[in-house]
């Protein structure tokens, strides 16, 4: 066992968890996940990504209660190779883009905000527009562009939200708030979990179209309401169960309302909050 030093992403708590050398020294792709449960660096519970020299990668806090619903979307794309798959280097992302940078992207894409980000690496610039192409194909639509430090110009990118690796460097409507990527966390860590690359990365698109699918059934349904009807969570649920064969939580339920909202641009008259939860019971 190798002892390596980690810092929590939510307090920046210090301290030394054990993994493996046999695992990681296994790693030939992208990184390898460790859950580090509360009480072992601080209170709270997160991923740290340990690539095969035992560099810590990046730390990312998750909710292991979260579930994501397993349904199958309509255009469900088989785990098989492709043109389009093989194009794209999965290793190459899960090592040079951090799980934190694909969640706060996926959080820009759903709020249907033009991105940019500013990267270092140029020969990875047509790999990050290919694996996000992917991830939304059959989904949502996604203007990202990605270029160097020298070619980035504040005044010309003025309406999009800028990243670089490692920060968020512009995004004037606060809408990358960590502490409400629970959804896109999960999925993302689901993608770095997975270490056959193919899988992990239809995981991810799936994911992206399913929460698509959902919404914009929500979005139709809200269309087609009377004036001043509202929205009950339980009469939703149980829709969205008819509709495409699926039990959803709360919690991811709030998470397809916001994309209606946000990315269809369409507002969800719901009932208040003391109605809208007991509905659910």
């Amino acid at each position: 066992m190798k002892k390596i030093e980690v810092r929590c992403p939510s307090c920046a708590g210090r301290g030394f968890i054990e993994v493996s050398e046999e695992k990681v020294g296994k790693v030939e792709r992208g990184v390898f996940a460790v859950n580090v449960s509360e009480g072992i660096i601080c209170e709270h519970s997160f991923v740290a990504y340990i690539d095969k020299n035992f560099m810590v990668r990046d730390t990312f806090i998750t909710d292991f209660q979260l579930e994501v619903p397993d349904i199958i979307p309509k255009k469900s794309i088989e785990p098989k190779a492709s043109a389009q798959l093989d194009s794209i280097n999965v290793s190459l992302i899960k090592l040079n883009l951090s799980a934190s940078l694909i969640a706060y992207i996926i959080r820009a894409i759903l709020h249907k905000r033009k991105i940019v980000l500013i990267f270092d690496q140029l020969f990875m610039f047509d790999d990050v527009r290919r694996f996000f192409d992917y991830i939304t194909r059959n989904s949502f639509e996604t203007e990202l562009v990605v270029i160097s430090e020298d070619q980035y110009n504040s005044e010309s990118y003025n309406d999009y939200i800028v990243f670089n690796r490692k920060d968020v460097i512009k995004d004037d409507d606060g809408i990358i708030d960590v502490k409400k990527l629970g959804v896109e966390r999960a999925l993302v860590q689901k993608f770095f979990e997975e270490y056959e690359p193919i899988p992990s990365l239809i995981y991810l698109q799936n994911g992206l179209q399913k929460a698509y699918e959902l919404s914009e059934t929500i979005a139709d349904i809200v269309k087609g309401l009377k004036k001043k009807e509202q929205v009950y969570s339980k009469k939703i649920i149980k829709d969205l169960s008819k509709i495409h064969n699926v039990k959803i939580q709360l919690t991811y339920l709030n998470f397809l309302f916001k994309i209606v909202e946000n990315y269809f641009k369409i507002e969800v008259p719901k009932s208040s909050k003391v109605s809208n939860f007991l509905g659910t019971l």
